[in-house]
C-alpha cells in the first residue's frame, strides 16, 4: 500500500503552513481541501478585513518560500481583506512547484479511523500507532474514496459549522423549516455575495442575532442602511443583558477597537436606529406567508423577513469519532491543550503564546488538531498561534529526506 506520510485537512492559513513545514521536513504529504481551491473558506469572508495588519497575518515561512520563488509580499501597517490574503498570500502558496502537486480540493474529510481498529481497540498501547490511518473523502458530486496516511493533522477551522439559533445552543423549534430564512455567515452587504442583492435588503425586517465581531460588523452594515432606507426594520437580539463585546481598554488594534465603540452605541446607545433586545433568545420559529415569527420568550414576539444568525461556530468533531481523542467538556478543544488556555487569565488573542508540544498531543498517537479548531470554543485564537503549533508537531518528528511526489 503506498500513500503519503501525513494527511493535512484543510487548505488554509494553518494548513499551508503545514505543508512548508513537511516540505523542509522532506515528508510526504496531501493536503485534503474541501472547497474548490485552497483558503475556500477565507474566500467566504474575503470581503472582511482583517484586525490584523499584513506583517501580522504573513508567517515568516510563507514569506520566504513566496520571496525565494521570485513573488512580491505585502508587508506594512494596511489590515488585509480576506480576498486579499488569498488572493496575495494563500493561493500563490498553494501552487508552489513542492506544495500544488500535493494539494486535493473537492476533497472534505468526513470520518478517520485507523486500519482495522475501532475505537475502543488498543487503549493506551503502542500497537495503536501501527496501522494507518484510514481516511473517508467525499467530493462535492457525492463520491467517495479511501485515503491513507501514518499522520492526520487537522487544520479544518470552524467556520463552515456554524451554531445552532436557538437558545442555550439548541436548535430552536422551527429552526430547520425556516431555514431558507436563515443566513448564518456574515453577509456582503455591498455585493450581496452571500444571499441577498444590496438593493433587496432596503425595507426588509431583519433580525440579527449575535454579539461577536461578526454580528458587531453586520450591525454596523445595517445601520447605514437603515439611514438610507429609513422603512428598513432590524431587531438585533443580545444574550446578554448588559453587553460588553469584549472592550479592551486602549485596544492595541485600532480597528478592533473602533469596531467594538460603533457597534455598542448601536446596542445600547439612546438613540440606536434598532429595535435591541437585550438579554433575549430565540425560543421558536414559526413559518408563515407573513414571513418568520420568531418567539423570545416572556410573550416577546418578532415577524421578519430574513434572520442573519452569527452565533460562532465550532470545529467539526464527527469526523474523529472513531479516534481516541479526548476532549474538554467546556471548550470542545484537545483536553490538554483546552486546560492550558483555560488557566490563562489573558481574553486578549494579542497575548496569547502556543503552550508546547505536549499540549497538542492526543491519546490517539500521531492525531493532532491545530489552528482556531485547537481551540474550541475559545475565541482567543491568533494565527500566529497556529503557526506556531505547526513548528512544535513538527518538532516531535525527526526530519528524513523522503521523495517529494504529490503523485505517490
Amino acid at each position: 500500500m503506498s500513500y503519503p506520510e501525513i494527511a493535512i485537512l484543510g487548505a488554509g492559513p494553518v494548513g499551508l503552513e503545514a505543508a512548508l513545514a513537511a516540505v523542509a521536513a522532506g515528508r510526504s504529504f496531501r493536503i485534503f481541501e474541501a472547497g474548490q481551491e485552497a483558503a475556500s473558506n477565507v474566500r467566504q469572508w474575503g470581503h472582511v478585513r482583517l484586525f490584523t495588519h499584513w506583517d501580522m497575518s504573513v508567517s515568516e515561512r510563507m514569506r520566504k518560500a513566496l520571496e525565494d520563488s521570485g513573488q512580491v509580499v505585502p508587508s506594512g501597517e494596511r489590515c488585509p481583506t480576506g480576498t486579499e490574503l488569498v488572493d496575495q498570500v494563500l493561493r500563490p502558496v498553494s501552487e508552489l512547484p513542492d506544495v500544488g502537486p500535493c494539494l486535493r480540493p473537492d476533497s472534505r474529510v468526513i470520518e478517520i479511523g485507523r486500519e482495522g481498529l475501532l475505537k475502543s481497540d488498543e487503549i493506551g498501547t503502542a500497537a495503536r500507532a501501527a496501522p494507518p490511518f484510514r481516511l473517508l473523502i467525499r467530493d462535492s458530486k457525492g463520491s467517495e474514496r479511501i485515503e491513507f496516511a501514518d499522520v492526520v493533522l487537522d487544520c479544518t477551522g470552524t467556520y463552515d459549522r456554524p451554531n445552532a439559533l436557538g437558545k442555550g445552543g439548541v436548535g430552536a423549534p422551527g429552526e430547520k423549516a425556516a431555514d431558507e430564512h436563515i443566513i448564518r455567515q456574515l453577509p456582503d452587504f455591498d455585493t450581496g455575495s452571500v444571499s441577498h442583492s444590496p438593493d433587496r435588503w432596503a425595507g426588509l425586517r431583519i433580525l440579527l442575532v449575535g454579539a461577536g465581531h461578526s454580528a458587531q460588523t453586520a450591525a454596523i452594515s445595517l445601520a447605514k442602511i437603515v439611514e438610507a432606507e429609513p422603512e428598513t426594520r432590524v431587531t438585533w437580539i443580545i444574550r446578554n443583558p448588559s453587553p460588553t463585546f469584549s472592550a479592551i481598554e486602549d485596544d492595541p488594534l485600532g480597528s478592533r477597537g473602533t469596531l467594538v465603540r460603533t457597534s455598542l452605541a448601536l446596542a445600547v446607545g439612546d438613540d440606536s436606529p434598532f429595535d435591541v433586545r437585550l438579554g433575549r433568545s430565540i425560543e421558536e420559529l414559526t413559518t408563515s406567508t407573513d414571513g418568520v415569527v420568531v418567539s423570545l420568550g416572556a410573550d416577546q414576539m418578532v415577524t421578519v423577513d430574513v434572520i442573519i444568525s452569527l452565533t460562532g461556530s465550532v470545529g467539526d468533531d464527527r469526523m474523529y469519532r472513531q479516534l481516541q481523542v479526548h476532549e474538554c467538556w467546556a471548550t470542545s478543544g484537545p483536553m490538554t491543550l483546552a486546560s492550558a488556555l483555560l488557566s490563562d487569565s489573558s481574553a486578549d488573542c494579542l497575548a496569547q503564546e502556543s503552550h508546547g508540544a505536549d499540549t497538542l498531543r492526543n491519546p490517539e498517537p500521531n492525531f493532532y488538531i491545530l489552528g482556531s479548531k485547537s481551540y474550541g470554543r475559545n475565541t482567543t485564537f491568533l494565527l500566529r498561534v497556529g503557526w506556531d503549533q505547526v513548528d512544535e508537531v513538527f518538532s516531535l518528528f525527526p526530519n528524513k529526506p523522503v521523495h517529494m511526489d504529490g503523485a505517490t
